[in-house]
């Protein structure tokens, strides 16, 4: 029956459409996470670059070349890290995009598969109100000799 292979097909569609909804949750709080960690760690290192200031009294040269060193490598860590948050900002909102998108899909695939599961009852229906209907029988007039 024909209702019977769209419903089924409209089912498989409907599965493959749910894996990819949570494959785009997965990925929307993945990116959430990401931006997260990537915006603590820079303003974990501005902080420290910050701190690290030079102190009150005397120092080396080399203690001075150290501590510059230091400070340029937790610059460069913030950088890097404040750019990798705007990258996971980027991400974050294709992924939340995803996720609209495979759920209004997913919404569609539902509405469709009610709309087949409901075709398929009335033709069932009409099939059965057809084998209960009494079959016309032919009428056979006698030859009159």
């Amino acid at each position: 029956m024909r209702e019977a292979r769209r419903l089924a097909l409209l089912r498989r569609q409907s599965l493959i459409a749910e894996v990819a909804r949570k494959q785009a949750l997965r990925g929307l709080a993945e990116a959430i996470d990401a931006e997260a960690r990537h915006d603590a760690l820079a303003a974990r290192s501005r902080s420290l670059v910050a701190a690290s200031a030079p102190g009150t009294g005397a120092t080396t040269g080399a203690a001075l070349q150290a501590r510059a060193g230091f400070t340029a490598g937790l610059s460069h860590i913030a950088a890097n890290a404040a750019d990798a948050a705007r990258d996971a900002a980027r991400q974050r909102a294709w992924q939340a995009e995803s996720l609209t998108r495979a759920e209004t899909r997913a919404k569609r695939l539902a509405e469709r598969t009610d709309e087949a599961r409901s075709a398929l009852a009335a033709a069932k229906a009409r099939a059965e109100a057809a084998r209960e209907l009494p079959l016309a029988r032919k009428l056979h007039s006698r030859r009159q000799d």
